[in-house]
């Protein structure tokens, strides 16, 4: 799923580094696990209750909100692609990420001002979904680019983990 190759030489941990130095996760890492469990966080909360609300509250049957939430992840994939050759192309993936976060965020708001509106939920929803889908390839590229070779998967590891 992962292409992990940053063309770096290996390098050794520097002399007089502590003991287990390269064996640390990076700060980049660290930060980007923090943002993603907020923003999951946030998430999961709404996404618990959601199909709930939509077929109990707003009337739709379970295969309406099934098709929804299947559009909405058909696109999130899509915008992936689009998201990752956005940050790639001028090598700006802290930017994009970062939109991609701001967009999730603000998409809850959109939820709050929505009310019970179903177009307005899904407009905000959707907001969300693109938001996800524009942060994850850049993200996963910083990762990357902030991490030695032999430590990827341990980067990986601890941002799933931090994630989930």
């Amino acid at each position: 799923m992962y292409l992990a190759t940053t063309g770096r030489p290996d390098t050794p941990p520097a002399p007089g580094a502590p003991p287990g130095a390269a064996r640390r996760v990076p700060g980049t890492v660290i930060a980007l696990g923090a943002v993603s469990l907020v923003t999951d966080i946030s998430s999961e909360m709404v996404t618990a209750v959601l199909p709930l609300y939509f077929v109990l509250g707003l009337g739709l049957t379970p295969l309406q909100f099934g098709l929804l939430d299947g559009l909405f992840n058909g696109v999130t994939a899509l915008v992936r692609l689009a998201g990752g050759h956005a940050a790639d192309r001028g090598g700006r993936h802290k930017r994009v990420a970062g939109a991609g976060y701001a967009l999730s965020a603000c998409s809850r708001l959109g939820l709050l001002l929505a009310g019970g509106a179903t177009g307005g939920i899904a407009a905000a929803l959707a907001a969300d979904r693109i938001g996800k889908g524009i942060r994850t390839a850049p993200r996963d590229a910083m990762i990357t680019l902030s991490s030695p070779p032999e430590t990827l998967g341990r980067a990986f590891g601890v941002h799933r983990a931090m994630d989930t």
